[in-house]
């Protein structure tokens, strides 16, 4: 069975370029378009990674990284923090709110590429992008 990867984005051409990517390499992907309903897909999917943006509607990034590390459902997830904030205070606070690391928009497929596969271990078939 395909590991399950949520990108929570709210940025609509981003969150689904980044998608499209994920489940090319053999991935499994569910959305989510804010970290409010992120957070609640996470309980409900129990993603094995998930990638996020920091700055969305209704909760930040910072904030849906601190309530998922809260719950027994997702408090070893990886979480992955996607940002063009370049700012070390954002960087410091995604992390010190639990998540594993942050990196900057824009971001290349391969870039993307090794993050996804640091964390989760490849599909059987190989797919990467070179």
């Amino acid at each position: 069975m395909a590991y399950k990867v949520l990108v929570i984005e709210d940025n609509t051409d981003c969150r689904e370029l980044f998608a499209m990517i994920i489940r090319h390499l053999g991935f499994q992907v569910v959305e989510a378009d804010d970290g409010e309903i992120g957070v609640q897909k996470a309980l409900k999917e129990k993603p094995d990674l998930i990638f996020m943006d920091l700055g969305m509607p209704s909760m930040s990034g910072i904030e849906a990284t601190a309530c998922l590390r809260e719950s027994t459902v997702t408090k070893d997830v990886p979480i992955i923090i996607c940002t063009a904030w370049m700012a070390d205070k954002h960087r410091e606070a995604a992390i010190k709110n639990g998540a594993h690391e942050v990196i900057l928009k824009p971001v290349s497929i391969q870039e993307l590429q090794t993050v996804l596969l640091r964390y989760l271990p490849a599909p059987t078939e190989d797919r990467q992008i070179h």
